[in-house]
């Protein structure tokens, strides 16, 4: 299974490009690669207009290949760049992503032999912390052709074999469901700044 991060999204809320915004001294797209990076084959990320360079965790960088699709595009670009059947995808601002819940997903996707299986916590989609099959990659072409962008018609296909997970799924490997935290605005990037805070002075605490 390969690990795909999109990187490549419009950042309009935030007014800038995010992506390579820092965080504790990182980018803040390589988080997802730390944190889950060792779960996986190979790590590719997807960006657009050359906004990474270069990055400090080994990863493949690619262009997305159609413009302005937003992130069913991206998707489309991960999956056609990736080798294996299934991948995770995650969007590049979600530093908390949890290895556990991802891996747990992934096994689930496995045993159920299904294309793609996202979090619905409450009636919130997340697919951008999700699993796609390389099925997805035709149905993605077919809806990016007619100019639909929506991620979640693929949720709807009668071509896909589609799972989610609930919020009782998820809690048992992310008590506290950080995964889902993601950095739109500058005052999330605020608070994911204030976090990293607080959670390296626990580190700190703990080896004293």
């Amino acid at each position: 299974m390969n690990l795909i991060v999109l990187a490549g999204g419009r950042s309009e809320r935030m007014g800038r490009s995010k992506c390579c915004m820092e965080l504790s001294g990182r980018s803040l797209f390589e988080y997802p690669l730390l944190a889950l990076g060792r779960l996986y084959s190979q790590c590719i990320v997807v960006e657009n207009e050359g906004s990474i360079n270069s990055c400090s965790v080994p990863c493949i960088l690619v262009q997305d290949r159609i413009a302005g699709a937003g992130p069913l595009g991206g998707i489309y670009t991960g999956l056609a760049a990736s080798d294996s059947w299934l991948n995770f995808v995650i969007a590049a601002d979600m530093p908390y992503a949890s290895p556990q819940l991802a891996g747990a997903m992934g096994a689930y996707a496995l045993r159920n032999k299904l294309d793609i299986v996202y979090p619905n916590i409450d009636g919130l989609l997340e697919p951008l912390f999700a699993i796609y099959s390389q099925r997805v990659v035709s149905v993605a072409r077919a809806l990016l052709d007619a100019g639909r962008h929506s991620v979640r018609e693929l949720f709807a296909s009668a071509r896909l074999s589609v799972g989610a997970i609930d919020r009782q799924f998820a809690v048992r490997y992310d008590e506290k469901l950080m995964s889902f935290f993601n950095v739109n605005t500058p005052d999330d990037l605020i608070m994911a700044r204030l976090m990293m805070h607080a959670r390296e002075k626990s580190l700190q605490e703990e080896r004293v």
